[in-house]
């Protein structure tokens, strides 16, 4: 439910004007409101409510609030924001050192906060501690690689499907890279917004990792064999109705990054 203060209100439109799905109602000057039966549309974004100049609309619909609301909010300047983000590497070595559960409860409650469609927030977590359980998940995905590059050998990945497979019962792991930690997203099967979500949670993940000195790596060849071999997860018991939407090795790193490498140039096409 969203509630408007008589006491309050400007009558300055802005909440109506900042609804995404146009359910709020400014009638000359009196208070906003929402016809009955409308609010079941409402996206429950908050927008109306952190948008008001002087606080007069609230919410008591369901979900928890940042520890920030009542705090100065501080934003990072254009240098600042761009020196972090160039700065950004992929961890493929990692320490042996688990990654704090209280470091780990603050970064995810701020990854809640990513934009999802709709604002339907649909992504769930599993977060595995401990290299024997990130271990175990390799050596599925490293079965599953080994049985595929024999089954269809004309597949441009068979090759490297039979190398990878073969350098995991060697020791040398190309899957999870030995990673302490994994991190893996869930998403319900039937929302096709909701990948897209995962990935983008992913990267709130990863990009604030970074500040805490955590490492990270994206698994591509596990989402790659899960998704064709759903059962290499089943001893996570993913919930019915979801499925895989990334995950992600993390860590403290070995070796820290001394500077900043090439990337192509960017390919702008302006119309």
């Amino acid at each position: 439910m969203i509630n408007f203060s008589n006491d309050k209100c400007t009558r300055c439109n802005i909440c109506a004007q900042v609804c995404p799905v146009g359910i709020i109602i400014q009638e000359e000057d009196k208070v906003p409101f929402i016809e009955e039966g409308s609010f079941t549309t409402c996206r429950k974004c908050g927008h109306c409510e952190v948008f008001c100049p002087t606080g007069a609309v609230s919410s008591d619909y369901d979900g928890e609030y940042s520890v920030l609301r009542n705090g100065r909010i501080s934003i990072l300047t254009p240098a600042q924001l761009k020196d972090h983000l160039y700065a950004r590497r992929t961890t493929r070595l990692f320490q042996e050192k688990l990654v704090e559960p209280e470091k780990l409860e603050e970064i995810m409650d701020t990854v809640r906060y990513a934009p999802s469609g709709s604002n339907r927030q649909p992504v769930r977590w599993i977060i595995l501690n401990g290299p024997e359980k990130v271990q175990n998940i390799g050596a599925r995905v490293a079965a599953w690689m080994g049985h595929a590059a024999e089954a269809d050998k004309e597949n441009p990945y068979a090759s490297f499907f039979g190398t990878a497979s073969r350098s995991f019962k060697e020791g040398t792991d190309l899957i999870t890279r030995k990673a302490p930690q994994m991190i893996l997203s869930i998403v319900p099967s039937d929302n096709i917004l909701a990948q897209t979500d995962s990935t983008i949670a992913l990267s709130w993940f990863e990009i604030l990792s970074q500040s805490y000195g955590i490492g990270t790596c994206w698994l591509g060849l596990v989402k790659m064999a899960v998704t064709n071999d759903p059962s290499i997860l089943e001893d996570l018991k993913i919930p019915e109705g979801y499925e895989l939407g990334y995950s992600m090795a993390f860590g403290y790193a070995k070796y820290p990054a001394r500077t900043i490498p090439r990337r192509n140039r960017v390919d702008i096409t302006w119309k």
